[in-house]
């Protein structure tokens, strides 16, 4: 892969990685209530996603899955289930300012784990990387090698991206003193949360 090739694909990558979605709400309510440590957390789940759908690309299971419409379909509603689930929680989570105490390992797990899930069920993201991927395998020489350097680089951008996004959260949760503030926070997530499950879930495949 040549330099300018790989340098495209970054500023694609980033536009693509960048562009509000599910990932990004997530990272942020979790960070605008927890700090920095849940960003890292977060983030660090959504980057292990990265790498398990550019495995899927190259294995060619993500074809298949946006080819089956059985499988998109089962998809798109775990997603639906999820971000509702998400917004369930948001809503219920405890109305209390930003805690920046370290993030035990459980909880930093869990943070991971729900993460990851948050990518791994939205069905966009098959089609985005069907999208992103080909046009830079085809015609190379060695596809197993640009392809792991376009792993490497999506996880790494996946990472700085989503971090900093929790970062701004997090200097924004600072802001919030009162519990009233705080049941306004959870409830702008819980309904982002709600909203984004909906469209999911009226949305046709294209």
């Amino acid at each position: 892969m040549t330099l300018e090739t790989w340098t495209a694909f970054v500023l694609i990558w980033f536009v693509f990685v960048a562009f509000p979605g599910p990932n990004t709400v997530f990272v942020m309510a979790a960070s605008s209530r927890r700090g920095l440590p849940a960003a890292l957390a977060g983030a660090t789940g959504i980057s292990l996603a990265v790498a398990v759908y550019v495995t899927m690309v190259g294995l060619g299971l993500l074809a298949f899955m946006a080819a089956s419409a059985v499988a998109f379909e089962a998809l798109r509603w775990a997603g639906v289930a999820y971000l509702l689930y998400l917004g369930w929680k948001a809503w219920h989570a405890p109305a209390e300012p930003a805690d920046e105490r370290p993030v035990t390992l459980p909880g930093a797990s869990n943070l991971v784990v729900r993460g990851a899930l948050v990518s791994l069920t939205n069905p966009k993201s098959v089609l985005s990387y069907l999208l992103v991927y080909p046009p830079f395998l085809s015609g190379v020489g060695d596809t197993v090698e640009s392809l792991v350097i376009m792993g490497v680089t999506s996880v790494l951008v996946a990472f700085v991206v989503y971090t900093s996004y929790g970062y701004a959260a997090a200097l924004l949760g600072r802001l919030i003193r009162t519990r009233r503030q705080a049941l306004i926070r959870n409830r702008l997530f819980a309904g982002v949360f709600a909203i984004g499950g909906l469209a999911l879930a009226v949305s046709e495949r294209r």
